[in-house]
């Protein structure tokens, strides 16, 4: 496991070389590789956006969305607040080491829940209309832990009782504050917090979605590309969790590897045509 672990860190070593090489192309490189990154991660859950629903919702200057777009439009950018703001918790060079705290995955929950009044302002002025009551009840219900064992769901691996979920989540966030966490390599604390947070699923939406920002922000912190599990590996990424956790990694790095040598490849082919130029 070491001998993985190191051959990813000598490919992110070059990677950020590169990134500092080629700036200009760095920058354009990982805007495309954010939209990439919210394809995917939507795909998971099996939402699937199309190039005009993601330009328009992360791009509006250059597309504008139409009415019936935007509710897809929404969903995408809470989405994005998501991403900025683990993107932002993971810049703040005091935070290296620092946990990820109860606090922050409620922050998480409620950014992709829309659940913030900047979400909610934008959903009322494309609505035009105020909630019913019925609506803002059932929003409230969504907003707290999962309160039930759903009956239909996408991911089929045993999750927690929910008279279970709140003692078990504390347990794990005070596990990620611990000593023995933070010895870890950062790839096998990010592959750990994801996979128990998902033994866990807390909540009834997103739960998948906030496992596996966990798991980025820790790699985020630690100088590493985010994680982003291929669409067309959704059915051995649900599978994983049904098996040890060991399994569940493999397939964490496998991935991880696969968004290097994608990358490294772009970079050594811009690398070829400067040479070829000058």
């Amino acid at each position: 496991m070491k001998e993985r672990y190191q051959e990813i860190d000598d490919k992110n070593e070059d990677l950020r070389d590169y990134l500092d090489t080629f700036r200009e192309k760095g920058a354009e490189f990982l805007e495309r590789f954010e939209m990439s990154w919210i394809y995917h991660d939507s795909a998971l859950e099996g939402v699937i956006y199309t190039p005009a629903e993601l330009n328009a919702a992360l791009h509006p200057g250059v597309m504008a969305a139409e009415a019936s777009l935007m509710p897809i439009v929404l969903e995408v950018r809470n989405h994005k607040a998501v991403v900025d703001y683990v993107r932002e918790e993971a810049r703040q060079t005091n935070k290296k080491q620092a946990p990820i705290t109860l606090t922050m995955i409620k922050r998480m929950h409620d950014l992709f829940s829309g659940n913030t009044p900047e979400a909610q302002a934008a959903r009322a002025a494309t609505e035009r209309r105020e909630r019913t009551e019925k609506e803002l009840a059932k929003e409230k219900e969504r907003a707290g832990y999962r309160r039930d064992m759903p009956l239909h769901r996408t991911y089929f691996h045993d999750i927690a009782q929910p008279a279970k979920i709140p003692a078990m989540i504390e347990k794990l966030v005070d596990f990620m504050a611990g000593t023995e966490f933070r010895e870890y390599h950062p790839i096998k604390r990010a592959a750990t917090v994801q996979y128990q947070f998902l033994q866990i699923f807390p909540f009834t939406e997103h739960s998948g979605k906030i496992g596996r920002m966990c798991s980025n922000l820790i790699l985020l912190r630690s100088g590493y590309l985010p994680c982003v599990i291929h669409s067309i590996d959704r059915q051995k990424y649900y599978e994983s969790f049904r098996a040890p956790i060991a399994s569940f990694r493999v397939l964490l790095m496998d991935a991880m590897e696969n968004s290097l040598d994608n990358a490294l490849k772009y970079f050594r082919d811009q690398s070829r045509r400067y040479k070829a130029i000058n």
